[in-house]
């Protein structure tokens, strides 16, 4: 199998222990992270809130695999000096502004999420690098780099 394409699973990995945890953490004491919207409207459809939770869950594990491959395509191409920590961080930072730039917007959360909260980009900074950081782990048990 293609290099990037293990590297996108790992993404997917580090996804997926993120998510574990967001949803174990509520039980242990620990407030939403992210409030539900009322309701999300797609298309002129109206979907329940199980039905935004699989979505949301769905997108978020898309976006795992696309940025995890996006970097290993980067570091195949030699714009990325491999799996260091310098490049990760980097990395990290880059995400935080696309995700907070483009994606949180398009969600309903505002620009990096300040609707939610004013703390919210740096809560979207930490969970960025926490979500390098478990990439960089995987990815470095599949590709033994």
């Amino acid at each position: 199998m293609s290099p990037i394409l293990l590297a996108g699973f790992a993404g997917i990995g580090a996804g997926g222990v993120m998510l574990f945890f967001s949803h174990i953490a509520p039980r242990f004491g620990a407030g939403k992270f992210v409030r539900d919207l009322d309701e999300m409207r797609l298309f002129g459809r109206t979907y329940s809130r199980r039905e935004s939770h699989v979505v949301g869950v769905l997108i978020h594990l898309f976006l795992s695999f696309f940025f995890g491959a996006l970097y290993a395509f980067g570091a195949d191409q030699g714009l990325a000096s491999g799996y260091d920590f310098w490049p990760l961080a980097t990395y990290a930072v880059l995400v935080t502004v696309f995700t907070g730039g483009v994606i949180m917007p398009l969600e309903g959360h505002g620009i990096f999420g300040v609707s939610e909260d004013d703390w919210f980009p740096i809560d979207l900074l930490i969970t960025n690098i926490l979500w390098v950081f478990l990439y960089s782990v995987i990815v470095r048990l599949w590709l033994a780099v």
